[in-house]
Order: structure tokens, then C-alpha cells, then sequence
């Protein structure tokens, strides 16, 4: 079954480089959907794992605004700075384009099979990107429509301090401290 809703983290940089836009339920976007840096070993905050062998293409929500994945590497951009390799991989997670950033193992190096054709599945934190920083050459847009806005109070001090809040919006005003994760209907495939 196709993916009809997804939920992703809006960093406090991504609504300053959006110019602090008022978003709200039924607006269309377009965004990267991308994972924070993952690393080679299980069990952390974020992972990964590669292998030849086929797996069957996956995004299954299991926190809010984090997703398990599986599916095959459709694009591959690998970087060594100083020895330590990198890489961003797009992966075709059942017709959503998931990009995700890879990290190296202890001795520096990408595991064996970081690249396309092969397959990955891991674990981790999905963020929204509306405004590239261009920092990876690889990416796809995924289409999405707005359908609600929840914010954790984070702020020192703020008598909500740790509640979630849900709206149909998020006004045009800068956070500091608070988490927001939009939970989006997908409309438009990429893959």
C-alpha cells in the first residue's frame, strides 16, 4: 500500500531560510524529505544497513516524525574529507524519495556497497527541506499538502514547557526552542 500521509521535523534554520511563511492546512509544498545523519551501527538514535540482496521498499512511521526504511538506492553521492567518507543516498522507499545522509564506520570508510543498485534499510529522524542549502548534490521533491501542525514547548521558563500542541497552522514568527513536525498528504511522487 502506497504511503498517503507523511509527518516531518521543520528546523528552526529551514522556517528562517523560508522567510517565516504562514503555513497552514491545505497549502502545498514541495520538500526534500531527508534523514538526519545515520550511522553504520544499530541500535543508536539513527542507523543504516547495506546489502546486495533485494528488500522490499518501506516507510513505516514509528515515532513521531521518525521512520524505519527499506527500499533500493536510486542515486548515490559519496564524499572523503580528510579520509572520513560520507554519503547521500536517495532511496526509493515505495514512491516516496527518502534522502539519506549516511555517516562512515569507525576505521572512516562507508560500509562495503554504498552505492546505486544496492539496497539500505535503517531507522531515523525525517526532516523537511522547502529551501535547499545545496550541501548534497543528489535530492527529489516530493509533493505534499499541509494537513496539521504540532509544536513541542520547548522555551525556559514558558508555563506550557514540554506539551504538544496541534493546529491547523503555523504562523509567521520564529522559534528558538520548540519543535514543530507537520504531518503532510502525499500528492505527487518523485520516484
Amino acid at each position: 500500500m502506497a504511503l498517503t500521509e507523511i509527518e516531518f521535523d521543520l528546523s528552526v534554520e529551514q522556517f528562517e531560510m523560508m522567510g517565516y511563511p504562514h503555513l497552514q492546512q491545505g497549502q502545498s509544498l514541495d520538500v526534500q524529505l531527508e534523514t538526519a545523519l545515520l550511522m553504520p551501527q544499530p541500535g543508536g538514535d539513527g542507523w543504516y544497513a547495506v546489502q546486495k540482496e533485494p528488500l522490499a521498499s518501506r516507510l513505516v512511521q514509528v515515532g513521531r516524525g521518525m521512520y524505519a526504511f527499506a527500499g533500493q538506492i536510486a542515486q548515490a553521492e559519496l564524499s572523503d574529507e580528510d579520509g572520513v567518507q560520507s554519503a547521500a543516498l536517495i532511496v526509493d522507499c515505495g514512491g516516496v524519495a527518502l534522502r539519506v545522509i549516511c555517516g562512515p564506520q569507525d576505521d572512516g570508510t562507508l560500509p562495503y556497497g554504498t552505492w546505486e543498485t544496492r539496497y539500505v534499510a535503517g531507522y531515523g529522524r525525517v526532516v523537511g527541506l522547502v529551501e535547499e542549502d545545496f550541501v548534497h548534490g543528489v535530492g527529489r521533491r516530493q509533493g505534499v499538502i499541509i494537513w496539521q501542525v504540532r509544536r513541542l514547548t520547548l522555551a525556559p521558563g514558558d508555563p506550557n514547557f514540554g506539551q504538544w500542541h496541534e493546529a491547523a497552522e503555523l504562523l509567521p514568527s520564529p522559534f528558538r526552542y520548540d519543535r514543530v513536525v507537520i504531518t503532510a498528504r502525499v500528492h505527487r511522487s518523485t520516484i
